[in-house]
Formats: C-alpha cells, sequence, structure tokens
C-alpha cells in the first residue's frame, strides 16, 4: 500500500474544500440564453399604486407589489460534501421574501419599511403631478440615470 505523499494530502485537501464550497443555492436569471431547466422560479417584484377613493370621496394610495414578468428568476440547491441546509420564502407564490442559509435575505424588511413610508404617496403625487389621478392602478416608472421615481403610468383606471 502507497502512502499519500505532502503533495497528494494537499489534493486531497483542495478536492474535499471544493467540493464543501460547491454547496448552497445559486440564483439567476433566466433568460433567452440561459432558459429555465429546474428549480424554484420566482420573479422580482415591482411597486405599483393603488388608488381609491375613501368614504369622503377623497383620494388614498397604497403600495402594492406585482411580479415583473420581465425579471424571471430560479433559485437551485446544490449540494457539495456533508449536509446543506437551504430555506427559500415565497409569497403569494412567486415573490421570493426569504432566503436563509448561512446569510439571511432583509428583502422583506426593506420592503416592510418602504411600504410604510409610502403611505401617503398619492398627496405628493397629486401635488406634483400634471395629470390628474383618479381610482385605478399605476406603476411607477423609474429615471434610468437617477434610479428616483420620475412618474406614474396608468395601468387601468375606474371612471
Amino acid at each position: 500500500m502507497r502512502k499519500l505523499t505532502t503533495t497528494g494530502w494537499g489534493a486531497l485537501g483542495a478536492i474535499m474544500v471544493a467540493m464543501a464550497g460547491c454547496s448552497g443555492v445559486k440564483i439567476r436569471q433566466i433568460t433567452p440564453q440561459k432558459p429555465y431547466e429546474e428549480g424554484l422560479r420566482f420573479y422580482r417584484p415591482h411597486p405599483y399604486l393603488w388608488v381609491t377613493k375613501d368614504k369622503s370621496g377623497g383620494l388614498q394610495g397604497s403600495i402594492i407589489w406585482l411580479p415583473d414578468k420581465s425579471q424571471e428568476y430560479v433559485a437551485t440547491a446544490k449540494s457539495g460534501w456533508g449536509r446543506a441546509d437551504s430555506r427559500l420564502t415565497l409569497e403569494n407564490g412567486w415573490n421570493l421574501t426569504g432566503f436563509s442559509e448561512s446569510r439571511e435575505s432583509s428583502t422583506a424588511e426593506v420592503i416592510t419599511a418602504l411600504t410604510g413610508s409610502l403611505q401617503d404617496v398619492t398627496k405628493i403625487l397629486k401635488a406634483t403631478s400634471k395629470e390628474e389621478i383618479c381610482p385605478g392602478l399605476y406603476v411607477f416608472v423609474f429615471d434610468e440615470t437617477t434610479g428616483l421615481v420620475s412618474g406614474l403610468k396608468p395601468v387601468f383606471q375606474f371612471e
């Protein structure tokens, strides 16, 4: 029987480290070049403004999150050497709100914080908008240079 040399032990150690390093969750965007094969599919959320009339006839708005169908992703778990424990949490069947492994995502907390801070967004938009806001669903439009909200685009409006 042959003994492992220092080089042999080093190679064996490198292989074991590489195998252990391969475990985890891989998340990638689904594109025409890299279509869906297997895994958990989900979409990135996009904010919309839902405008309704209150009892006094005034307007009130709330932020809702709907899937951006152009931003489809897939998560696949890869196991390496030993046991990997990965957990993905979907909300409404499409929105990845939680990911835990060795680190934890704060996506849900960020969405909650943003929603809470934009509850009275209708008043701001009505004061700055050139068009009349009426009850309906509006998608936020973002400026490509600054990343800030540059306007609203009606998806549908009630008469």
